[in-house]
């Protein structure tokens, strides 16, 4: 079973989405991660967890974080999600044909969100599958309920157990933003396998609620002077970053200029090695 979800957090003590959103039963399992000066403004009934001090600041806050996370995690299955987040449920008849619902998709219920998790912890237990994520919900629908060896993150599930054994050789924390991007580099060379689900989606409020973005302390000093946080992505930063990922894995990411702008393309399946490369099975996948 997904044994422990946790949020990463900041100033938004009494804003808490994704742990509010949550039924009573994975409430328990939340670990709420802050920085020291936080501790004592939040007061929801779950665990905390604290980020060492020498974190905080630091060029790559947020990367670190993560990592540390991993390692507090260790070789069980858990999750970590943003702090923003609604989940919505995706209509079935784009895989099955036959409808579910009146629209195309709807907020997910909480007993749907207990069932989400059920169907990720199963999906857990696949011998090449390590990492499970949710879809975008401006992502065009599938007509597959999955996909596999592509990209997730936000809302992220884990496999401690593959996860555990790695990553202290993982290179996850050398890099400002696009962490999450790195880190399934990492692991998808090394064999953990990833899954998106076509069903279920993450809505991330801070993308269109102003005041949770404004509260979005660890980017702090990312965005001063952009519009969006999407204009930080067309900074020399964001494309050194960027830079430092192709040159670790060169067939996995393309980087060019389309009509001014800077963009990336991912080949996930070209960064992937399968535990079983060497026989016909591996092979053939």
């Amino acid at each position: 079973m997904i044994e422990r979800i946790y949020i990463p957090t900041a100033k938004r003590e009494n804003n808490q989405i994704t742990y509010n959103n949550l039924p009573d039963e994975l409430k328990k399992k939340v670990i709420m991660v802050l920085r020291p000066e936080d501790r004592l403004l939040y007061n929801y009934d779950c665990e905390y967890l604290v980020v060492p001090t020498q974190i905080v600041g630091t060029y790559t806050e947020l990367a670190q974080t993560r990592e540390f996370i991993h390692k507090h995690a260790g070789a069980i299955k858990y999750a970590m999600v943003d702090d923003d987040i609604i989940i919505k449920r995706r209509n079935a008849k784009y895989w099955t044909g036959k409808s579910n619902m009146e629209k195309s998709r709807r907020t997910a219920t909480t007993e749907e969100i207990s069932e989400m998790y059920e169907i990720v912890d199963k999906w857990l237990d696949e011998s090449d599958i390590g990492i499970v994520g949710l879809s975008w919900p401006d992502e065009p629908p599938g007509n597959k309920l999955y996909r596999d060896t592509t990209n997730v993150n936000t809302y992220v599930f884990y496999d401690g157990r593959m996860i555990s054994e790695v990553i202290d050789e993982m290179d996850i924390s050398s890099v400002r933003v696009s962490e999450d991007m790195l880190f399934l580099y990492e692991a998808l060379s090394r064999g953990i396998n990833s899954r998106k689900s076509e069903e279920w989606m993450f809505d991330n409020r801070s993308q269109v609620d102003k005041d949770l973005q404004d509260s979005r302390i660890v980017w702090k000093g990312m965005f001063e002077g952009k519009d969006t946080p999407e204009d930080y992505f067309q900074t020399d930063e964001h494309y050194d970053c960027m830079k430092y990922i192709q040159k670790k894995f060169p067939h996995g990411v393309k980087i060019f200029e389309k009509d001014g702008k800077m963009k990336n393309v991912k080949y996930w399946k070209k960064v992937y090695k399968p535990k079983n490369s060497n026989t016909l099975e591996g092979f053939m996948k």
